[in-house]
């Protein structure tokens, strides 16, 4: 049923399960209705319980508040908790959801529940579906009726179709309700990726809250799909070897006890007395008890050797264990200095940004990248003169470092050798310079070694 009318906003309450469902929309959407709401008023009335629970309209009543208002228009809605937990999820019309995907996974677990869907399989033709409090018949299969569709059950689909996902991911999102709390938590806060969680859903919660004890928070939010995968790998394989090891020792066991009937039956037959020929005057085993006296003990041999290899295995399986454990114990090591590291260079960073710069740094700075670039100019144009020099025109350089001229030669010939030797002095000269000075840079880039100096070869 529902009543239509309006009520003080103080009497208002929200629903218990409200945020379990459903998140808050972001600032700007928050603010976007806001506005709508100052502007028009709030046009469709919030649907509470008759002691004024909010079932569909908590961001709306949030805003009234906000905004002063005295009453906000309300439309009474009754029925069972279950019917108004399923309108808590369906009957949301201003709300604007977050892609929180725990809270869909959430609503998506209750209508499946609420629906009566069995995942990857549809009403088959010719199912009757049962209302509530009607007799089933013995052998039949009830189902719940949905109150909006009395007719047809509905299924998976209709599932991801109310959560707006497709079918295949509406599975993925069911499986994340398996994940303990904390593992949800970091789903919820972006820090452990969705793919990754569903395949740390199919651990056993023991086996998740183990995980979260020993990598921590931190190191589970690091976690990628690969690794996520890679450890429910092991962690099964591990589980798988435990639980066969745990049935091998049961059948040990169960065979420890049918080795001691068999000792007790071998001493029965040592103490049998054995018969006796009168004939020959001498005592004869008897045949039959021989061969199962035989039989026994070979059969104890098999059992003292299969609890001899159960038992090396299984003393492999705990040094493997011990093995893990201190590769886990050196990786938190690891993370711990990676994390103490962190914190050093954050807390440096910090202290250069708010050290304080004198005035003239900008100028001077933008002087010192002024004659860098020149000197990067310079130095790359004087590296590729002198690279030419080696390779084109190394023999000339010789003839005017050795050559002075002689008296008979002409005078073109002497013009040009003396002009040579001068351009040779003069490169020299600016060579040695250059070189005291890149010695003086080098000492300061490179503190405490060997200055370049520039000596000839012979």
């Amino acid at each position: 049923f529902a009543v239509r009318s309006e009520v003080p906003i103080e009497l208002l309450k929200p629903h218990p399960k409200n945020e379990f469902y459903h998140s808050w929309p972001s600032k700007e959407k928050y603010e976007e209705i806001k506005r709508s709401i100052a502007a028009e008023g709030i046009r469709d009335p919030l649907k509470v319980t008759p002691d004024y629970t909010v079932i569909a309209g908590h961001l709306r009543l949030e805003i009234a508040k906000e905004l002063g208002f005295t009453h906000v228009p309300v439309q009474i809605v009754g029925g069972d908790s279950e019917y108004l937990e399923y309108l808590l999820i369906a009957d949301n019309d201003e709300r604007r959801d977050t892609d929180d995907p725990i809270r869909k996974a959430r609503r998506a677990e209750f209508l499946r529940r609420y629906w009566g869907v069995r995942e990857g399989s549809a009403n088959p033709k010719g199912t009757v579906v049962y209302r509530e409090g009607q007799n089933v018949p013995h052998g039949a299969t009830a189902y719940r009726e949905d109150q909006n569709d009395p007719h047809e059950r509905k299924t998976l689909a209709d599932v991801a179709r109310a959560i707006k996902e497709d079918l295949r991911t509406t599975k993925r999102l069911l499986k994340l309700n398996d994940l303990i709390p904390a593992l949800q938590d970091l789903v919820s806060q972006g820090r452990l990726s969705q793919t990754a969680a569903y395949s740390l859903a199919f651990l056993p919660p023991e086996e998740q809250e183990e995980l979260l004890r020993v990598l921590g928070e931190a190191g589970l939010a690091g976690l990628s799909v690969k690794e996520a995968q890679e450890l429910r790998r092991e962690l099964e394989a591990v589980r798988r070897e435990k639980e066969d090891l745990a049935r091998r020792l049961a059948g040990l066991e169960a065979k420890e006890g049918e080795l001691e009937r068999l000792k007790a039956r071998l001493k029965e037959l040592e103490e049998r007395p054995v018969e006796r020929v009168v004939e020959k005057v001498v005592y004869r085993p008897d045949p039959v008890l021989e061969a199962e006296l035989e039989a026994a003990r070979t059969e104890a041999a098999k059992l003292l050797q299969e609890k001899e290899r159960i038992e090396c295995r299984l003393h492999d399986v705990i040094r493997e264990k011990e093995r893990k454990e201190a590769k886990i114990r050196t990786l938190e090591e690891e993370v711990e200095k990676l994390r103490r590291w962190l914190d050093h260079a954050r807390s440096e960073l910090k202290k250069e940004r708010e050290r304080p710069k004198p005035p003239q740094w900008s100028k001077e700075h933008q002087e010192f990248r002024a004659l860098m670039d020149k000197a990067n100019e310079h130095a790359a144009g004087l590296a590729t003169a002198l690279k030419d020099i080696k390779e084109k025109h190394a023999g000339r350089l010789l003839s005017v470092a050795r050559v002075r001229g002689t008296p008979g030669d002409d005078i073109e010939g002497i013009s040009e050798v003396t002009f040579d030797v001068l351009v040779y002095t003069t490169f020299r000269t600016c060579l040695d310079l250059a070189a005291s000075w890149i010695a003086e840079i080098w000492d300061v880039l490179e503190p405490g070694k060997p200055k370049l100096k520039l000596v000839k070869k012979d």
